[in-house]
């Protein structure tokens, strides 16, 4: 078995803090008043800031050779971005911090898996992506596991209010750490001379800016103008018909995911009256069986392709949305873990078929773009899932979510088993 690379390490530890935050945020918003409705809200902000994020760093990456200034500016800001917590007391005041986060995250989360697929050869490229991925499923597990247990133990001294305040500085240390893992284990594209983290920081500000200018409202109103989105729906691009049909299953499979997941802690909290540690607890388990999973991910695809293994991570999903909807409706609550964790088994399945897909599919050259176009797809989806998730919850039950993704991924089936299988 190959040596893991030293930088994995930053990455998973990265996603410790990310794993905490990830939870932390819904609770903290409930905690001070949100309702299904604005949570999911809250998660469709971060994903609109997704869509218009991944759009501009993975056009950057692509003008660059460099993806250290990227990681480090992602792990910084993170640090930075969580800190803030502690200070903020209003619901409406998660809004933009969700926002901001999620834009500097992006830099780093789209130069991760180029930085991947620049130090492997294509033949290793599902493989790589499989131990990166699980190793990164590793750190977020970690980190549900220290949400858990800090509102386990600490909350019951300082109350449940600064009992999420101060999870949210030990992710911004947490983050803070990754950074500084990263300083010395990223690597550079052969010929690329490593720079201090300061010249590195600079001049990934002021690409962002120049970008910025260069780009600007233009850039995006462009991206946005109605003959160019229609040929890009048609797959009459530079990305070709077969990306183009790979993004429409993705982005109807996002919206399914958050019709469920972005307005799930509220249902454990408001329905089922579950403790904070215990909704943290769950979704351990969900991550945790995703680590194991990405290594019978990677066997699947390689015996059955792409498309066949994406297929059967969204059919057992459809199972699992209705099961959902059944405890919803009176199931035994014991069946949620049981559910979870297959959750986290099919994620994996997902996660690295679209990834490796994507990956295969984009033109050389145009791998960040594509990557990028990937994860604002993602974005866009969880956009809609998640706004229409937390009212449907409010307005019809959590009945009415859960179903209705079970009903849209049925739907979307069709269209992710003809994507055909990739040339290699």
């Amino acid at each position: 078995m190959r040596k893991i690379p030293r930088w994995y390490i930053a990455f998973a530890v990265i996603n410790v803090a990310l794993g905490s935050f990830s939870q932390l945020l819904p609770l903290y918003a409930y905690f001070l008043g949100a309702k299904a409705a604005q949570v999911g809200l809250l998660s469709a902000v971060g994903s609109a800031t997704t869509i218009v994020a991944s759009l501009f760093w993975g056009k950057l990456a692509d003008a660059s050779p460099r993806r250290r200034p990227f990681v480090l500016l992602g792990f910084f800001g993170l640090a930075i971005g969580y800190a803030l917590l502690v200070a903020l007391t209003k619901v409406k005041a998660l809004f933009p911090l969700n926002a901001v986060v999620t834009f500097i995250w992006m830099a780093a989360g789209t130069a991760a898996t180029l930085l991947v697929l620049s130090q492997f050869p294509k033949t290793d490229w599902e493989r790589e992506l499989s131990r990166f991925n699980a190793l990164s499923g590793v750190g977020w597990t970690v980190g549900l596991l220290l949400g858990a247990l800090w509102t386990t133990l600490f909350t019951r001294f300082v109350g449940e209010g600064w009992g999420l305040r101060s999870l949210g500085l030990v992710t911004a240390l947490t983050a803070l750490s990754a950074g500084i893992i990263s300083l010395k284990s990223l690597p550079e594209p052969m010929g690329t001379a490593r720079s201090s983290l300061v010249q590195d920081l600079t001049s990934t500000m002021g690409n962002f800016i120049a970008e910025i200018r260069r780009y600007g409202p233009v850039y995006f109103l462009g991206a946005l103008n109605p003959v160019q989105l229609l040929r890009f729906l048609q797959g009459r691009t530079a990305f070709g018909p077969d990306l183009a049909l790979c993004y429409y299953g993705e982005f109807l499979s996002f919206v399914a995911f958050s019709l469920v997941f972005a307005p799930f802690p509220v249902f454990l909290r408001q329905i089922l009256h579950w403790p904070n540690e215990l909704v943290f607890a769950l979704y351990v388990a969900h991550h945790a069986v995703g680590v194991f999973a990405f290594r019978w991910a990677r066997r699947a695809i390689e015996l059955w392709g792409h498309r066949l293994a994406l297929a059967l991570s969204i059919f057992i999903r459809v199972g699992i949305f209705v099961g959902f909807a059944m405890v919803e409706s009176g199931a035994p609550t014991w069946l949620l873990p049981l559910f979870f964790a297959l959750a986290g088994l099919t994620w994996s399945f997902f996660q690295l078929s679209t990834t490796a897909l994507v990956s295969r599919l984009s033109p050389e050259g145009m791998r960040g773009q594509a990557l990028g176009i990937y994860n604002a797809v993602a974005g866009l989806g969880n956009v809609v899932g998640a706004t229409i998730g937390g009212y449907l919850a409010d307005g019809f039950g959590f009945f009415a979510p859960f179903f209705s993704a079970a009903a849209l991924l049925f739907i979307t089936l069709p269209i992710l088993i003809v994507e055909g299988r990739p040339a290699r």
